[in-house]
């Protein structure tokens, strides 16, 4: 009787507390290195005109074996950003349970070339119901440029209802006039 007391008791206080991951299973969980391909990744971008050529920026994602934290492949991300603007990411639709409030916390390295105390990019992820198209639906974001070499960023992010399918996206977004170039690795999506 006491024991099942302290569990009515824990349950009620994660449910009131954010982040009390321990009780409650995965509903999903994605594990994803670059060494067999976009598994369902999807690429996007919200990237400004250059005015020289009357197009949008320059600017890649593709797999490369240049660098890697686990295994042989990561995703190199390439963004012309001179104009001093632009958003480029990789997402992914996860199917969900209806109805109800999720946790989706998400974790990935990038390989940065410098170590910068000048805001060059940021690091940006994104968690809804609906694609995202545009460098404002990212709002959480850290800078990029805090360690030289790979750095793991982590980010929680609430989820009111995502009926059923859920959007997952990472990447990088222009905070400085200047050349980007980034790499991704070794992807966690966990949803709760």
């Amino acid at each position: 009787m006491v024991t099942r007391a302290r569990v009515a008791l824990i349950s009620l206080i994660c449910v009131g507390v954010a982040g009390c991951d321990l009780l409650t299973p995965s509903i999903v969980f994605v594990r994803q290195g670059f060494e067999t391909g976009w598994e369902g990744w999807q690429q996007g971008s919200d990237v400004p005109q250059d005015p020289t050529t009357n197009r949008p920026v320059v600017w890649a994602i593709e797999l490369s074996a240049k660098q890697y934290k686990e295994g042989y492949g990561s995703a190199r991300f390439f963004l012309d950003g001179r104009q001093g603007d632009g958003t480029i990411w990789l997402a992914k639709l996860l199917t969900v349970p209806k109805g109800r409030p999720l946790i989706v916390n998400l974790s990935f390295y990038l390989w940065s070339p410098e170590r910068s105390d000048n805001m060059r990019a940021y690091v940006v992820a994104y968690a809804g119901a609906i694609m995202p198209v545009e460098e404002a639906e990212f709002t959480h974001r850290e800078p990029a440029d805090k360690t030289k070499g790979w750095r793991r960023y982590q980010f929680t992010m609430p989820v009111a209802d995502a009926e059923g399918e859920l959007r997952v996206a990472l990447g990088i977004s222009v905070a400085w006039e200047t050349i980007l170039e980034y790499f991704i690795d070794e992807i966690r999506v966990e949803v709760r």
